[in-house]
């Protein structure tokens, strides 16, 4: 997660987004994620998030570290 000291609040609620693939592209320098759910013949999309690139290698950072420890 990010290390800032601001805290995270959340006004409007936002619902968590389960999905079973997602894509990704690069535009402009930033990282645009699409997430979906396999539903019968089709992809029904459930988020999309753009995330500027330090925002994303973070991201990957925190991917692998959360990967690895719950791998143990």
């Amino acid at each position: 997660m990010n290390d800032d000291s601001q805290p995270l609040t959340e006004p409007l609620v936002v619902a968590d987004a389960f999905a079973t693939g997602v894509d990704v592209e690069a535009i402009n320098g930033d990282l645009r994620l699409v997430a979906w759910v396999d539903h019968g013949q089709e992809r029904r999309i459930v988020a999309r998030v753009v995330l500027p690139d330090s925002v994303a290698r973070a991201l990957i950072r925190d991917l692998r570290k959360a990967l690895a420890s719950g791998s143990q």
